[in-house]
């Protein structure tokens, strides 16, 4: 088994196989992944599920330029009925999963997601662009339906391997592009075979070593004989992007009547923010302050 790396917050490396059309993505979370789920409680199954998904969503930001938030969701019947995972530009990701609190036996991913559906939301900052890419939940992995993502949206050739448990989850993407969009590729296609020998290699990559691998073990298995270059990592953190400011202006959109009745059964009015499970609490006086005539974005709350 591979020796596993220094604990860090997560990392991305972008990496090149020489003289192909071909580019790849490795990622790796350690305690950007714990924290993130610091205040989640999941069983196995679906931790797993959401650390590959959190992964994925990193992945498939790298392969962008844009300044912006890509959201991946999958919505579906089976016992996960939505899960999000987000990653920014800057590779700030957070993620959240709706699911029983206890779950029976071992699902597989089918049974996770049922029939539904998987969509790729890109909100870039610079543009106010909004695009959008849906496929049906049909493979056996998260991986293979986002493969099908890849093959019907952007009709780009990719492999994908992902992989999480309860300390660390980990991916690797690998894309077959055209000749001219990569700086210094040939001015021939990647040969069949040589591609299908890639998708193999990367279809092999087992569970322990993607998550406990360093990026020159994963790379030796998916590059095998082709010289690849790797380059340096952009570092991966679970940054939530709930604020006091947010929160007020959504019990503002209540209204003090619909707060007051609040107050009146429990006495204050919580919010937690199902990312990070950060609670905002607001007694009777932090409710009045909030319709208090001028009352500003950022008068101040009770926080637990």
């Amino acid at each position: 088994m591979a020796e596993r790396l220094p604990a860090s917050p997560g990392e991305l490396r972008r990496f090149l196989i020489d003289k192909l059309p071909v580019r790849g993505f490795w990622i790796h979370l350690d305690e950007a992944w714990r924290t993130l789920r610091s205040h989640q409680h999941y069983p196995r199954s679906v931790e797993a599920l959401l650390g590959e998904a959190v992964s994925a969503s990193a992945l498939l930001a790298a392969t962008l330029k844009f300044r912006g938030t890509l959201t991946l969701q999958l919505a579906g019947d089976g016992l996960v009925s939505l899960l999000v995972a987000q990653c920014t530009h800057d590779f700030s990701i957070r993620a959240v999963a709706h699911a029983p609190e206890t779950i029976t036996g071992e699902p597989d991913f089918r049974d996770l997601v049922g029939a539904g559906r998987l969509s790729v939301t890109i909100e870039a900052d610079e543009r106010s662009a909004r695009y959008q890419g849906i496929v049906m939940l049909e493979g056996p992995t998260l991986a293979a339906c986002l493969e099908s993502y890849f093959a019907n949206s952007e009709q780009i050739p990719t492999s994908i391997a992902l992989s999480a448990d309860g300390q660390l989850a980990a991916g690797v993407l690998l894309q077959n592009l055209p000749p001219s969009s990569l700086a210094g590729a040939p001015a021939t296609s990647l040969r069949d075979e040589d591609w299908r020998q890639l998708k193999g290699r990367v279809a092999s990559l087992d569970g322990p070593l993607l998550r406990l691998g360093t990026p020159a073990d994963v790379l030796h298995r998916v590059c095998g004989q082709f010289d690849c270059r790797l380059f340096e990592s952009a570092p991966v953190r679970f940054v939530c992007r709930c604020d006091a400011a947010r929160v007020q202006n959504v019990l503002r959109s209540l209204g003090i009547a619909e707060l007051r009745s609040i107050l009146a059964e429990q006495g204050s009015v919580t919010v937690t923010c199902e990312f990070c499970g950060r609670p905002y609490s607001f007694d009777p006086i932090d409710v009045e302050r909030l319709f208090a005539p001028g009352a500003s974005p950022e008068t101040p709350q009770s926080l637990n």
